[in-house]
């Protein structure tokens, strides 16, 4: 909100910096890392996907920009009062926002003041928190989106007046100021809504805080192409989603027709719902993943992937897989629903719990493994389950491993539950992982449940196949520093396929 204008207007003819907010200032959207921080991150997380189907419709053209923001709002702010938003936005703009600030942009401000400028911040986002953090960084004046309430004080989730983008931020700017051609104008902003207000500026800056001036005519990188898209997706992942068919082989189903298709349209969906979530954990990552030597790369912290068309994505896939695993069958679609609810806790909150971290991407097999047996009709066997539950808690420990020797120095900005690993105690954990699943697998063999299901006692021989690949990848963790991405190197390493082609086959010619 702005003060009086008659007040606040410079002398003509001096200078005056206006600067937009989200990307321009700081390194990216300041929305939505409030609204987690004001409802709590369980409460965001099991909002996140509806607003995400929003986000979807407005990328899609369905919904207009304004009025996708303004469900949004209503979606998270909606029934809070106003003094407990205050208080929210106060202690937001203190506690979180001036560390996404970019440096170089406090420094801009810092010398437009030393010269005498008076600095205004004109953003789209909420003044809840814009207006206190933008008048401690030493702004003389604040033009940002206000959000409605009811005559209770409570928040309606509408705007109280217009959205401050566009052509309604120059408007706005031009309330406040009267006419901007008797003023030396510097305006800063980062994306095409900027442009407006830029245009009037005599030194007009375009995503000036990016390491390179890039003006607005300049041609942009491409985006958004469909190969950039595919690797988001991740799909060399959804060898993972094999563990659906592990009912099948030991279920003796192979040879019914209708189990099958739904272990495969089980299968599909969640290769579908893990891109959804391998998605929003990208988004959520992106900035940190800057810091990491590899995660730099990928395409939303690349920049190479905008992240309101990977949020437009991660609804579509999200949908899809629902609609395949309500084909499946309605288990498929409440496993498939309950593994995406505790993978968003996980993107958003429980990855920063050691130990509990690793048991949840565990619990990610074991619900795959449930979809492909009691979701399409094939009791489970509880000693296969053990075994993938060590098996899974086996690999996820030597991730954490591979990924604490690799950020070295930067890995409580890269994931905060490294700080609480060291090599000495994940080796332990690794140690016991590894035995319990080498051991639950040989009692699984030699059970007499297992005898009489397959006919045989052979399958005993199975077990160096399960020996030799544990080891395998023990050594390659220690001697290469393999592990951060399991599918990938059980791709490249020809003595892990072999064993799992080998083990494969074998099974196939003892129970068969």
């Amino acid at each position: 909100m702005a003060a009086n204008p008659a007040q606040l207007r410079p002398q003509p003819g001096l200078g005056l910096a206006l600067f937009d907010l989200d990307g321009t200032v700081t390194r990216g959207d300041t929305l939505f890392p409030f609204l987690r921080y004001a409802v709590g991150t369980p409460a965001f997380a099991a909002r996140l996907p509806l607003a995400l189907a929003v986000l979807a419709a407005m990328a899609l053209g369905v919904l207009a920009r304004d009025r996708a923001k303004a469900i949004v709002l209503r979606i998270f702010l909606r029934g809070m009062t106003r003094e407990a938003l205050a208080e929210k936005g106060r202690r937001f703009a203190a506690e979180r926002l001036p560390a996404m600030v970019r440096p170089e942009a406090a420094e801009r401000v810092a010398w437009h003041r030393a010269q005498g400028h008076r600095c205004a911040l004109a953003s789209a986002s909420p003044s809840l928190y814009v207006e206190p953090w933008a008048r401690a960084a030493g702004f003389d004046d604040v033009i940002a989106t206000e959000i409605a309430f009811d005559a209770q004080g409570c928040a309606t989730g509408a705007f109280a007046g217009a959205n401050c983008r566009a052509e309604e931020k120059l408007r706005r700017i031009e309330a406040c100021y009267g006419n901007l051609e008797q003023y030396t104008l510097h305006g800063y902003g980062d994306s095409a809504d900027d442009r407006h207000f830029l245009a009037r500026c005599a030194e007009a800056h375009y995503r000036p805080f990016r390491g390179r001036q890039a003006e607005p005519s300049a041609r942009a990188p491409a985006r958004n192409r469909p190969a950039d898209f595919l690797k988001l997706m991740r799909p060399h992942q959804w060898a993972k989603n094999g563990f659906v068919f592990v009912g099948l082989l030991f279920g003796h189903a192979w040879n019914v027709p209708e189990l099958v298709l739904s272990a495969v349209l089980a299968a599909a969906a969640f290769s579908l719902g893990a891109s959804a979530i391998y998605i929003v954990n990208d988004y959520a990552d992106r900035e940190r993943d800057r810091a990491h030597p590899k995660k730099r790369q990928r395409p939303l912290a690349s920049g190479r992937v905008t992240p309101r068309a990977a949020l437009a994505l991660a609804a579509v896939l999200a949908a899809a897989g629902c609609a395949l695993a309500f084909a499946a069958g309605p288990i498929v679609l409440a496993l498939v629903a309950f593994y995406g609810a505790m993978n968003l806790a996980y993107s958003f909150w429980l990855k920063s719990v050691v130990i509990l971290d690793v048991f949840i991407i565990a619990a990610g097999f074991i619900l795959r493994i449930l979809a492909g047996t009691l979701g399409i009709g094939v009791p489970p066997s509880q000693w296969l389950l053990v075994c993938s539950l060590f098996l899974t808690l086996f690999l996820g420990f030597t991730k954490r491993r591979s990924e604490l020797l690799s950020v070295g120095a930067d890995f409580v900005t890269h994931r905060k539950a490294l700080l609480h690993y060291n090599p000495a105690l994940l080796d332990k954990m690794i140690g016991v992982c590894a035995s319990a699943a080498l051991m639950s697998y040989s009692l699984y063999t030699m059970s007499p449940e297992t005898t009489r299901l397959h006919g045989t006692q052979n399958l005993i021989y199975t077990i160096p196949f399960v020996a030799y690949g544990i080891f395998r990848y023990l050594y390659l963790l220690h001697s290469k520093h393999v592990g951060a991405d399991t599918s990938r190197e059980l791709a490249r390493d020809p003595h892990l396929v072999a064993t799992v082609l080998g083990w494969g086959l074998a099974t196939l010619l003892l129970i068969a």
